[in-house]
């Protein structure tokens, strides 16, 4: 383990008044956080419409960047001296949550996912980007065996909790073969009851009410993402939201999101949880150029956690 403690806004569970309207003005408790250094609860004032007596409900945050193992971050987010596998331990201090995009390319052997299992905290979190053999390559038709490998080899991954579907931008909608796939995923998946599925589409006509009327069906999240050809917006279909931040104009991956570019999403964040069942938010940046992502990232956390504290 690393010699210097967590950055004590890693992790963030935020409790709130589960209410339809929230009186910002004050806040009835002070922040307080718990043993692990990493837990923060929140409450706010709220009255709901029959003058209810208040009912808390916890908001899980769990933001962070899309990958880890980038040499450009050493000495702007890596201290120099620690290289390779030891930068997910110290990554991990850090961030309550990773994305894992290798998973798409290639399969992860056993050795890698021991591996990372050893150096993940209890309470920290995994979304691991579905194979591009089956979304890109099969279009999501006659997949089962490579669904079902696939499966396999990240089931023994122990902070597993979702995985990321991402559809190529040729992928136009096909409301038939995504109702076969999620039966196949209800059958393939069985074994890990715990892990959740999330649908990032990557083409404007799949923001439709058809679409969104499916994934609400299986309670499966619409994911929301910030990309110059798509729409800039959330559609809550289930208990959590799961974000990307792919970057904005020409520059996409290399793009640096400033706190103005970030607090509309924010905004729109906070608007989901207080009119819908959302519970726990996943948001990862994937424009890792120059550690781009870790800064946003925190940046969206703070103001995140923030906004949730005063509503």
């Amino acid at each position: 383990m690393f010699s210097g403690g967590p950055d004590e806004s890693r992790g963030l569970f935020l409790t709130l008044a589960d209410t339809t309207k929230i009186e910002s003005s004050r806040a009835l408790g002070d922040a307080s956080r718990d043993a692990s250094g990493s837990i923060f609860h929140y409450q706010a004032a709220a009255m709901g419409k029959r003058q209810s007596a208040q009912q808390n409900v916890q908001i899980d945050l769990r933001i962070g960047t899309s990958g880890w193992t980038y040499d450009d971050w050493s000495g702007k987010f890596y201290p120099e001296d620690i290289k390779g596998p030891a930068r997910l331990e110290f990554y991990a201090t850090q961030f309550n949550a990773v994305e894992i995009n290798a998973t798409f390319y290639r399969l992860p052997t056993a050795s890698m996912v021991t591996g990372w299992n050893r150096r993940m905290p209890p309470d920290f979190h995994v979304a691991v980007k579905g194979s591009r053999r089956i979304t890109h390559l099969k279009r999501l038709q006659d997949c089962q065996a490579e669904l079902r490998e696939f499966i396999g080899r990240v089931a023994p991954l122990q902070q597993l909790r979702v995985i990321l579907w991402q559809l190529p931008p040729s992928f136009r909608p096909d409301l038939p073969c995504l109702e076969s796939f999620f039966a196949l995923l209800r059958d393939e998946a069985a074994a890990i009851p715990h892990v959740r599925h999330a649908m990032e589409f990557r083409h404007a006509s799949w923001w439709d009410a058809e679409a969104e009327k499916l994934l609400r069906h299986h309670q499966i999240p619409f994911v929301a993402v910030s990309h110059p050809r798509l729409p800039d917006s959330i559609i809550s279909t289930t208990d959590f939201l799961y974000l990307r931040f792919h970057g904005l104009g020409r520059q996409l991956y290399r793009y640096d999101y400033s706190p103005e570019e970030l607090q509309p999403w924010v905004e729109r964040v906070v608007a989901a949880i207080r009119t819908s069942s959302v519970r726990t938010v996943y948001a990862f940046f994937n424009n890792d150029y120059d550690a781009h992502a870790v800064e946003n990232a925190r940046v969206f956390r703070d103001l995140l956690a923030q906004a949730l504290k005063e509503k």
